[in-house]
């Protein structure tokens, strides 16, 4: 008997979508955007077309999520994705009931094409590989005359993606290093259901220039710039007392040699000290960056810290206790590991397009959601000589932002800020 689409694709989460599936409600939506302006505007009936045929090859998203008595699992999704245009909604909680019970949206907006992820589906990686799947098609379907739509073999059909954590974390590894209760963020926050966007449009070369300058990395350039922003925009003005955390997630993809859609990912948290007799400059706070680089940014202690996480789910213990049960837990946990962190910084790295579809792309960026504890959070991307820097935020007048402009024009790097407050996101 021929297996239905819902039988074909039925998979078990992963072991992070399983905390994220458990932990997500209107304050905490595990939702992050990936956004790419094109050069012209967008017909909104071809993008359709080109999200149904991106998911011909990425069958892996093709499925809707159900609840079991101990766990969630994906099923075969029948129904056709929708596409609709943006009304000023951002990070809204993933409604099933209005996509076809999908688990990521797609909107536009003149020539902007947003697709916003639920977490549990998949990461930076697997979203960034299906949102170029779906550019392709769509500049094939709007341009015939210069790109001959891409045949689609039997072979490249993506039908599963493996949970990597299963195969790749290390059981008994010590336990891991926590890290300190963090400064958070504090100001005056936007009204309930919006959130602020702020877009930094950096040129590339200029800023890595200023690397080599500091003989550092980008990464160790741009979470020194952040995690100084938030010290002179934040900490001192509020007499701060506890440290500034950074958490970095870290896609394991490259070190695994993994292909999986699904979520696989660890992080490091770098963790600033600052006394208060002290003042601090942004020298200082670069070699701290240096510093916890060289301590932390070390494949055995990323796979301790993914191994201990992965370790949380398969407890056979925790597997047996009904869903209901584990979502409470899990809500009631994250209240307090999220005040560990004062910011998660995702950086995805290069947004690469296929060369004869380039001409016709301007930029791309990655936007995370804020939440009750992190009320800012940094997204990185880069498009050519562009690198994207957008900061999402409840907070309404917050200095952090006006720090990091401060210290690009001190080192005379170019930029433009692209600043839209007041999104509704309910």
């Amino acid at each position: 008997m021929k297996e239905s689409l819902k039988e074909r694709l039925y998979r078990k989460l992963d072991d992070q979508a399983k905390v994220f599936a458990w932990a997500s409600n209107k304050k905490y939506s595990s939702i992050f955007r990936l956004s790419v302006v094109l050069k012209e505007s967008i017909d909104a009936n071809l993008l359709q077309e080109a999200v149904k045929l991106a998911l011909e090859k990425f069958q892996a998203f093709k499925v809707k999520m159900k609840k079991g008595v101990f766990s969630y699992y994906f099923i075969g999704n029948e129904l056709d994705p929708v596409v609709k245009p943006e009304k000023n909604s951002l990070f809204r909680k993933v409604n099933t009931k209005e996509n076809n019970k999908y688990l990521f949206r797609t909107t536009y907006v003149e020539n902007r094409i947003n697709m916003e992820f639920f977490h549990a589906l998949t990461d930076g990686n697997g979203a960034s590989k299906f949102l170029k799947e779906v550019i392709y098609r769509y500049l094939e379907l709007k341009h015939p005359e210069n790109l001959e739509m891409v045949k689609l073999e039997e072979s490249e059909i993506i039908y599963e993606s493996e949970n990597a954590y299963i195969k790749n974390y290390k059981k008994n590894v010590k336990k891991q290093f926590k890290a300190p209760r963090a400064h958070q963020l504090s100001g005056e926050e936007v009204e309930t259901g919006k959130v602020g966007v702020s877009n930094f449009n950096i040129n590339l070369p200029q800023i890595k220039e200023c690397t080599k300058i500091k003989d550092c990395s980008l990464s160790m350039y741009l979470s020194a710039m952040i995690a100084y922003s938030i010290y002179e925009g934040d900490y001192k003005i509020n007499k701060g007392n506890r440290p500034i955390n950074l958490c970095l997630p870290i896609s394991l993809q490259k070190y695994f040699g993994s292909e999986t859609l699904s979520n696989f990912f660890s992080y490091m948290i770098l963790t600033f000290k600052f006394k208060r007799n002290r003042t601090y400059t942004f020298e200082n706070v670069l070699e701290m960056v240096k510093s916890e680089f060289e301590k932390k940014f070390k494949l055995e202690r990323i796979v301790e810290t993914m191994s201990n996480d992965a370790a949380k789910t398969r407890n056979p213990f925790v597997r047996a206790v009904p869903l209901v049960l584990k979502k409470a837990a899990v809500r009631l946990g994250s209240l307090e590991v999220k005040r560990h962190f004062t910011m998660t910084i995702s950086n995805i790295g290069k947004f690469d397009i296929q060369p004869k579809y380039s001409k016709y792309v301007e930029n791309a960026t990655v936007t995370l959601a804020p939440d009750w504890a992190e009320k800012m959070k940094c997204g990185i991307c880069s498009y050519g000589d562009n690198l994207v820097v957008s900061f999402g935020t409840y907070l309404k007048n917050s200095k952090v932002e006006k720090v990091f402009k401060e210290l690009l024009e001190q080192n005379n790097i170019k930029f433009g800020i692209d600043k839209k407050l007041n999104y509704l996101s309910v």
